[in-house]
């Protein structure tokens, strides 16, 4: 294992995750993105996807995490974002019937009073959800 660096995760709501590790991937607007310790100071808008963070037994934890940015400089990586949950938090279920309303949504269009571009996130959300639960079950 590689030196450590300090690693917050931040929501809204909560602080997601505030660590140590030696490696985190993440979905920037770019494609993947993998940081190490002393990594260039770096601010990059992240989408929809994954977060994958290296544990001690060098095994990678996996969450789902919706837009946001992260930055990284000399004392740690901080990453904030509107959403975050750990891949065993999942609700599948949920996230099938979140996937069922947005894409009903989007069906019904905007002549229904519908905000395309909500359901289409909305919908971007629920399959990120749904592709890593099935990827990590």
């Amino acid at each position: 294992m590689g030196k450590k660096f300090k690693l917050d995760v931040v929501t809204p709501d909560r602080i997601f995750l505030e660590g140590e590790t030696d490696m985190v991937i993440l979905r920037t607007t770019e494609g993947d993105i993998g940081i190490l310790y002393d990594h260039e100071p770096l601010v990059a808008p992240l989408k929809v996807g994954s977060m994958r963070v290296r544990q001690d037994d060098q095994t990678f934890k996996w969450a789902a995490c919706s837009a946001g940015f992260l930055t990284v400089n000399e004392e740690k990586v901080t990453v904030v974002v509107d959403s975050a949950e750990w891949v065993d938090e999942i609700d599948v279920e949920r996230a099938l019937e979140a996937k069922k309303r947005a894409e009903s949504r989007i069906q019904d269009g905007p002549e229904k009073g519908v905000d395309i571009l909500r359901a289409r996130l909305a919908l971007e959300r629920a399959i990120n959800r749904i592709r890593l639960y099935e990827l990590n079950k």
